[in-house]
């Protein structure tokens, strides 16, 4: 069939699957080429060729390969499954070697600390950011990693005192500059956190949430046009955020545009509903 048509639809695919079968990934992978120069847009071929080059070793050319499907379809979720694995193998590969060399390491004590932290095990993090900074005390991002941990532990005096640290580090970091910007806020502090925040939205334009507190900033501060502007940016970047569509509900009755406000307060009361329905369950 192959001598007749080389280029006959799947034909080569269905070869370079066999040698699939088989183990033999040199071969599967050059039939799977030929499938794709024929077919570029052929998925399965695509696919099978970045496990192939996985069970060589070839991760650098596997990788290629699921970029360019995920690129092509972000919603495969089979595609995306392996993508997941391939970087966890990756990962759990590159952490053994670093154990290896030094297990008592500044590095290996970050990875433990930032474990500890993804799986909200706060105290367990703050001690071995600490450890870190023992070892090392001009390790690079530790203040602002413990800054963040002590605001998701709303130790506010905490966080304060180390993302200030953070800041003398890097002046334009957006996270470690909206959550001071939060803090401030919080406390009444709406003049201090303007600055924060518009560095925050500078430096990272996709940060809703820095955009939703700089608003409700700008409306303490009575300059309803800025926050009409910023609050529609947040609610833009996302939608589904509830408190936003409220602020904005607020905002227009103080403009006289009760149209709008209206509208806004509807989708505030449906996302409400939405998230009650849905803890209700």
């Amino acid at each position: 069939m192959l001598q007749g048509a080389p280029q006959y639809p799947e034909v080569n695919f269905y070869q370079g699957l066999s040698y699939f079968g088989l183990n033999q990934f040199d071969q599967a992978i050059k039939a799977f080429n030929k499938e794709i120069e024929a077919n570029p847009k052929y998925r399965r071929a695509r696919y099978y060729e970045a496990l192939a080059f996985q069970s060589l070793n070839r991760n650098a050319d596997a990788l290629q390969q699921y970029e360019i499907l995920v690129k092509e379809d972000p919603s495969d979720s089979r595609v995306l499954y392996q993508l997941i694995r391939f970087h966890k193998a990756a990962t759990l590969k590159a952490i053994n070697q670093l154990g290896n060399l030094d297990p008592d390491s500044e590095f290996m004590l970050v990875l433990k600390a930032e474990g500890y932290a993804d799986q909200g095990k706060y105290p367990e993090a703050i001690q071995d950011y600490k450890e870190v900074l023992k070892k090392n005390p001009r390790f690079p991002g530790v203040h602002f990693a413990l800054g963040e941990v002590y605001w998701k532990k709303v130790d506010y005096p905490a966080a304060e005192k180390e993302l200030r640290l953070a800041l003398v580090e890097d002046p334009n970091h957006p996270l470690a500059n909206y959550y001071l910007g939060d803090i401030l806020l919080k406390s009444q502090k709406a003049d201090d956190a303007v600055p924060l925040l518009e560095i925050a939205v500078a430096a990272n334009p996709q940060l809703p949430q820095a955009y939703f507190q700089l608003g409700k900033c700008y409306v303490a501060r009575g300059k309803l046009q800025e926050a009409l502007k910023v609050l529609l940016k947040a609610a833009e970047l996302d939608s589904s955020d509830k408190a936003t569509h409220y602020q904005l509900a607020q905002l227009y009755a103080q403009l006289k545009q009760p149209d709008k406000s209206q509208y806004h307060m509807e989708v505030f009361r449906k996302l409400y509903e939405q998230e009650r329905d849905k803890n209700f369950k």
